[in-house]
């Protein structure tokens, strides 16, 4: 005689014994430019969540006053009309980022929202001084606010995703005033400012 058995558990789903990963950002440079300049900035990014990230990066810049009027000498040389300043920027970025519509989208391609606080140094240097020369007549100020952003994250590879996003900073001046033309004073050294980066990825546990 002949006996037929089954497991019991035989209907049921095996889990695999090997964890499941997605691709996560580790660390990112970037190009930046805005209304008031362009710079370059680089930070890194740590896990808190399936869908959340916290970040910090540090940057630097050029600041210009959006009232600076170039004229040019009978060399083709630029002479920016009553230009007293150089003004810099270096602001330290805390923020967190949600990637949006996880489960609709294909992995490859991330809608990101990120919020976070700002706080810079504003270095000024004076303009009529050669540019190494002028450092030792520096003075400073302070920012402190924060930024809303978007981005769009297209994953390339298994090691690298390039980004192009858009954040609007509020970064008022702390201190003392600082000007870039003569007798025009700044106030805020934030506003709308584009990105341009890539990011090295790293394996993360769903």
């Amino acid at each position: 005689m002949t006996v037929n058995s089954f497991s019991q558990d035989s209907n049921k789903s095996v889990k695999s014994k090997f964890p499941e990963y997605e691709m996560r950002n580790s660390w990112n440079l970037a190009v930046i430019y805005g209304e008031r300049g362009f710079g370059i900035n680089g930070g890194i990014f740590k896990q808190i969540g399936n869908t959340f990230d916290i970040y910090a990066n540090l940057s630097i810049s050029g600041v210009t006053d959006t009232r600076e009027f170039d004229q040019y000498d009978i060399y083709g040389n630029p002479i920016t009309f009553n230009k007293v300043n150089r003004i810099y920027l270096i602001p330290l970025n805390i923020g967190l980022q949600r990637h949006m519509f996880k489960e609709d989208l294909d992995a490859s391609l991330k809608p990101v929202l990120t919020a976070g606080v700002t706080t810079g140094l504003i270095v000024t240097t004076p303009y009529d001084k050669g540019f190494f020369e002028s450092f030792k007549y520096a003075q400073s100020s302070f920012t402190l606010g924060g930024f809303l952003g978007l981005a769009l994250e297209f994953e390339q590879n298994k090691t690298i995703s390039f980004v192009i996003g858009v954040k609007y900073f509020y970064l008022p001046v702390i201190g003392r005033e600082i000007s870039s033309i003569r007798d025009q004073y700044i106030k805020d050294v934030g506003g709308v400012v584009l990105n341009f980066g890539v990011n090295f990825l790293r394996k993360s546990k769903l």
